[in-house]
């Protein structure tokens, strides 16, 4: 069964808040939800993970729904910190990590930052690097403005999610109607059906429930270099991206992947941003393999015991 809205605290008591989907005592995955979003993001991959013996923890990200922001200044790689307290509280020792779109970058972090606790790196339409020029090769000028100028505006940013929260509380179609008018063909078929706006929109209730800090910050972040060594990485890691994509830069992300010396890419010719709302299997089945290799073999009195094999 699920457990919904837990909180831990860390040691300077800020709260952190998640959900756990899926198999109780299952191999362990911390996921981290888009910008906008929150601890609810995986409620549609419970039953799967669930299927397949997965662990899922769904935090809120710094600044949304059940989680504090920062003390003081703070960068991505100071995520990585907080997720190592918040595993040791919740009694992680190695987990995977799986980021969607703009939990892409802390994800990245966490692997670079705790290469010893992190098994496997899963991504899935990634924000990626657009601090310096040959970062931005490709990119359009609507993504550098979002990623790059917006958020050194002063206000703009909680201006612009703020006119986004009063819709999601007020009139949810209005909000599901912005987010699908910009969108490709595959996201907009995907946004517009009944039962993913309902889930979409109560996912982007939960982050915004306390007002926008979370989008705010996590704008912040991206229009920064992430001073991130990404040649720390060394556990297997895979990322998703649809060509039809245009929520965020397809040439950043593909640049990224190719930064990673071990990051597989699959790319679909007719995907969009949310591709992962339909596809969670084909994410947590690869998750799945990587993670059972290093699982510890069953003890048994009665006969050896013999490895799992990844389905």
């Amino acid at each position: 069964m699920a457990k919904l809205d837990v909180v831990v605290r860390l040691r300077d008591g800020r709260p952190v808040g998640y959900c756990e989907y899926g198999a109780d005592g299952g191999l362990p995955v911390i996921a981290l939800h888009g910008t906008p979003g929150s601890r609810r993001k995986y409620g549609l991959a419970d039953a799967e993970a669930r299927r397949l013996g997965l662990r899922i923890i769904s935090v809120d990200r710094w600044g949304y729904g059940l989680t504090a922001r920062p003390n003081g200044r703070f960068a991505l790689r100071d995520y990585a910190s907080d997720i190592e307290e918040f595993a040791d509280a919740v009694g992680l020792q190695r987990f995977g990590v799986v980021g969607i779109s703009g939990g892409g970058p802390f994800a990245v972090a966490i692997a670079a930052q705790l290469p010893e606790r992190v098994s496997a790196l899963a991504l899935v339409a990634p924000v990626s690097p657009l601090s310096k020029p040959d970062e931005r090769a490709g990119v359009s000028p609507f993504h550098r403005f979002a990623f790059r100028v917006l958020p050194r505006l002063p206000g703009a940013v909680p201006f612009v999610f703020s006119y986004f929260r009063l819709a999601l509380f007020v009139a949810p179609p209005v909000a599901i109607r912005t987010m699908a008018s910009r969108a490709g063909r595959p996201d907009r078929q995907v946004l517009l059906r009944k039962e993913t706006s309902r889930d979409l929109v109560s996912t982007f209730r939960a982050g915004f429930a306390k007002g926008v800090k979370g989008a705010a910050i996590d704008m912040r972040c991206f229009s920064r270099g992430w001073n991130i060594d990404l040649s720390a990485i060394t556990c297997p890691a895979r990322m998703w991206i649809g060509a039809k994509d245009r929520n965020v830069p397809v040439s950043a992300a593909k640049r990224l992947a190719a930064s990673i010396a071990q990051m597989d890419l699959v790319e679909d010719a007719e995907a969009g941003h949310f591709w992962v709302i339909e596809h969670h299997p084909e994410v947590l089945l690869w998750l799945k393999g990587q993670l059972i290799e290093e699982a510890p073999e069953p003890k048994n009195d009665k006969a050896p015991a013999r490895s799992a094999q990844a389905p």
